[in-house]
């Protein structure tokens, strides 16, 4: 493929040769920002680097703001990369019986809850973060899966070796299948389509016999 032709975005059942969608993908925060929005793909929770599909991704920062909110915690890290990017955590919801009958909204600032993971990461720490991509008010998050603190210089610089090295190997270029690749990869979707449906279908007409039986009784 050369520069000048347009990017092709493979069907989603083709998503399990992809480089990308099942691997933790070392970013910078600018990159995450910069990841694009494909209609279609909402509601697989994937977004775009080229034509590279991205649901996780992974990335290392300083902590510079930390905020409590009602059952969640968000991090904003600060990677030196130009743009900082917010990491969010669930956090066991506090027995609050205001919040619990809706009277302050979820943005609304609330106290830390105590017990709650990652209660050690403060301000000014350097932090490796794991999660999956979202949306929120037009920005990138990160809903974190795992976080854990980088206590050297030289974990910093490794994971940017990993973010110089995945750039050249993975993203510099576009993805690319073979038509008989895609081809493949239909059958096999729809194959299972069927598998599922026929499933639902006995499924169905099991319970429609159970009932017929329990009416006759």
């Amino acid at each position: 493929m050369t520069s000048a032709e347009p990017l092709v975005y493979y069907p989603a059942y083709c998503f399990h040769l992809s480089p990308t969608v099942n691997k933790w993908c070392p970013l910078r925060a600018v990159d995450i920002q910069g990841l694009e929005c494909r209609p279609g793909f909402e509601a697989d929770n994937v977004y775009f680097s080229l034509n590279h599909p991205i649901r996780w991704v992974r990335v290392v920062g300083v902590v510079v703001a930390i905020d409590e909110y009602y059952g969640r915690r968000i991090y904003t890290v600060d990677d030196s990369s130009g743009k900082c990017v917010e990491c969010s955590l669930d956090v066991p919801k506090p027995a609050d019986s205001t919040r619990r009958n809706g009277l302050i909204g979820d943005a609304t600032p609330a106290e830390p809850v105590k017990d709650a993971p990652y209660s050690d990461i403060d301000v000014g720490m350097v932090i490796d973060v794991k999660g999956s991509t979202k949306l929120f008010r037009g920005q990138k998050q990160i809903h974190i899966q795992k976080l854990q603190r980088i206590r050297s210089t030289n974990q910093e610089v490794q994971f940017w070796n990993k973010i110089r090295d995945f750039r050249r190997d993975v993203l510099s270029q576009p993805w690319t299948l073979g038509k008989r690749e895609v081809r493949q990869c239909k059958k096999q979707y729809l194959a299972d389509v069927d598998v599922d449906e026929e499933r639902k279908k006995r499924k169905k007409e099991n319970g429609y016999a159970l009932d017929s039986n329990s009416l006759g009784r």
